[in-house]
């Protein structure tokens, strides 16, 4: 068994476990194409489409999506606008890229931080200013936690500090949507980190400067972009209407996902922040008309919806993430960095549970290009076709890094550990989905290389480029670590993943630690309920006296105790099981578990006092003490752990 395959069936053991989940993760790039001396030209549609047919035919296959819509601009214009496979499986409807409405979940931000940009231009709105100054009207306000404001080009560049949080994203029925304005000032995440110092995406943070905007503008952000976006540009079938207006509906792509060899049909998700980006719906070749703005200097066919200099100011790189790296890419003001082989790219991806998006820029080349697929696979495939599409027309030139230099194995040895995302929750139970699931865990090999593994994620070998420096075997993704004053790393950061950074966390908050405590946990509160139901058919047949009453007593109270933890245990992992339902709308089975915590936690500390108790009159023979305080101490272990999980907000 592989090192991988161990360490997912411990995972998935321990609790029973408790551990894994749907990750938000970043994703590992193939091994890029070195340059030939004839290339592929985008001057030649006939061959760009034949290579995308072909491309897409086997990305649907391969990945399990029933249907696509690719567009691509160039020089001022939609070069192809095409839909692949279906739209609706029942029905046999295929994709019609000026037709099918798809959901576009994150890559609908970018509207977002353009109508903050004409609100720059317009005089509205600072970039650098107190977003709480244009909030004196509103129930929400950003709480003074660190001396620095936010300001929107936090906000703009994932620098805002906020953790991040799912509770209230979504519902399950529209009626549930509430103004803004409630929905902002009742979930506010907490403030983690101070302002500028980190990258860490926020959901948030882009729906609080779609409330600024409109709060400033005194018009709701829906209505704003509709004229000033969506009108202007000829995007007559993108919306943030839920349900879907009548008129679209029936052109709506139906969500799906792959289950035991076949394809699962879901209604549509209802979003309750919808200027953060999540209910926008649209066609592609509506986003290709959005493209050919960004790239035309902010107007189309005489419509301008920015100025030049707003759209140059969106697409330039605003934060660093390493200075002493400056090619691994950062953020741009609303657009990712996705830079490849040297072409500068800039962009945005979407996910929602049902439907995956892209849209990438080439501001150099005069090109975008858009993918929409409408089923979770389209997640990695998304990436495949920018990878491919990038080698295929502008190859990488250099050469790979095959061989760790010398001294690699030593400074490998140091940047071994756990690297958690900033991201991660820090003040609700949504904390484990993200310790599970946005943890890199940093092994050495012999050779001075390194070795990462995450939950979810194959495993990825990276060699040496130079001292912090690591670049993917197979690949052209690059992994880079910070350092402190005293040379040890801190922090570390995927050239692939713009929007987040990774924090070296404590040997005791460590993966594996963490699953050997709460595997502990589980085999000792196994072992006090089979004492619970042997223990009476044992004394029997070895003829002992029954106990009394307090030895009685302090049985019964830890057995309960071992009943409450491993009830909270499996409560947990069926919520993060079905994370997606209960963040739109919390079980009744959640909402004990979150009682019953607290009742297994004044359990567990009337179980240490009992087991004093026991010492200081001698229950039962030494093993049965033994025993019993082993099992006390694995539930306060347990306890313990489940804090650092954010189940047990301590």
């Amino acid at each position: 068994m592989t090192h991988t395959s161990r360490h997912t069936l411990a995972v998935l053991l321990l609790i029973v476990a408790l551990v894994s989940s749907p990750a938000l993760a970043s994703f590992e790039r193939p091994a890029a194409s070195v340059a030939s001396e004839a290339q592929p030209s985008l001057d030649d549609p006939e061959a760009v489409e034949a290579w995308l047919d072909e491309t897409m035919a086997a990305q649907l296959e391969r990945h399990h999506v029933p249907g696509a819509t690719v567009v691509l601009v160039h020089e001022d214009e939609i070069a192809l606008a095409k839909g692949y496979g279906y739209a609706d499986l029942d029905t046999r409807r295929p994709v019609v890229a000026d037709e099918t409405v798809f959901s576009v979940g994150s890559t609908g931000k970018l509207v977002t931080w353009t109508a903050v940009m004409q609100g720059v231009e317009d005089g509205r709105l600072d970039l650098d200013r107190d977003v709480n100054d244009y909030l004196a009207d509103s129930a929400v306000s950003v709480p003074p936690t660190y001396p620095e404001p936010v300001t929107l080009r936090h906000l703009g560049t994932h620098t805002a500090g906020f953790e991040d949080v799912f509770a209230g994203m979504v519902a399950d029925d529209p009626g549930e949507i509430r103004p803004m304005d409630q929905i902002l000032a009742d979930q506010r995440p907490a403030r983690v980190s101070p302002p500028g110092a980190f990258v860490a995406y926020s959901n948030y943070g882009t729906a609080l400067a779609g409330h600024v905007v409109a709060e400033t503008a005194d018009t709701p952000f829906v209505e704003q972009v509709d004229e000033r976006i969506f009108m202007p540009l000829g995007m007559a079938n993108t919306t943030y209407a839920q349900p879907l207006p009548a008129r679209l509906d029936p052109h709506r792509a139906t969500g799906y996902t792959y289950q035991n060899g076949g394809y699962q049909a879901h209604p549509p998700l209802v979003w309750t922040l919808p200027p953060e980006g999540g209910s926008l719906r649209t066609t592609g070749a509506d986003m290709g008309q959005f493209m050919l703005a960004h790239l035309n200097e902010g107007a189309v066919g005489g419509e301008r919806i920015l100025s030049a200099e707003s759209v140059r100011e969106m697409h330039s790189r605003q934060v660093t993430k390493s200075e002493r790296v400056p090619e691994l890419n950062g953020m741009a003001f609303g657009f990712i960095e996705m830079d490849r082989n040297d072409e500068r790219i800039v962009g945005h991806w979407g996910d929602t549970p049902r439907f995956t998006s892209l849209l990438a820029l080439y501001p150099e080349r005069d090109l975008g290009l858009f993918v929409v697929y409408n089923a979770p696979g389209g997640g990695t495939a998304r990436f495949e076709l920018l990878d491919a599409f990038t080698d295929r027309y502008y190859p990488r030139s250099d050469t790979p890094a095959v061989d760790p230099p010398t001294g690699a194995t030593d400074r490998a040895r140091a940047l071994t550990g756990d690297y958690r995302s900033l991201t991660v929750s820090t003040s609700s139970w949504e904390r484990l989905l993200g310790v599970t699931t946005r943890t890199y865990t940093v092994e050495a090999t012999d050779d001075g290389s390194l070795r990462t593994t995450r939950l979810g994620a194959p495993t990825q070998t990276w060699v040496e480029r130079r001292p912090g420096v690591y670049e993917a075997v197979g690949g052209s993704d690059l992994l880079v670590f910070e350092y402190d004053d005293e040379g040890r790393a801190t922090h570390l950061f995927f050239d692939s993943f713009g929007p987040s950074t990774y924090e070296r966390v404590p040997c005791y908050e460590r993966l594996t630690v963490l699953q050997t405590g709460l595997g502990a946990g589980v085999l000792g509160f196994a072992s006090v309920l089979l004492l619970w139901l042997a223990g009476p058919l044992w004394r029997r047949w070895r003829g002992h006296d029954a106990p009394d009453d307090r030895e009685r007593a302090a049985h019964w109270l830890l057995g309960t105790v071992s009943l409450l933890w491993l009830a909270v245990l499996v409560i947990f992992l069926l919520a993060w099981l079905d994370f997606n339902a209960e963040a739109a709308s919390p079980s009744l089975a959640l909402q004990t578990g979150k009682l019953v915590r607290w009742v297994a936690l004044a359990g567990t500390v009337g179980a240490v006092v009992a087991t004093g108790l026991a010492w200081r009159d001698e229950y039962w023979t030494r093993p049965v003490r033994v025993h019993y305080t082993v099992v006390t101490a694995a539930a306060v272990v347990v306890a313990w752990q489940l804090s650092l999980l954010g189940v047990l907000p301590l």
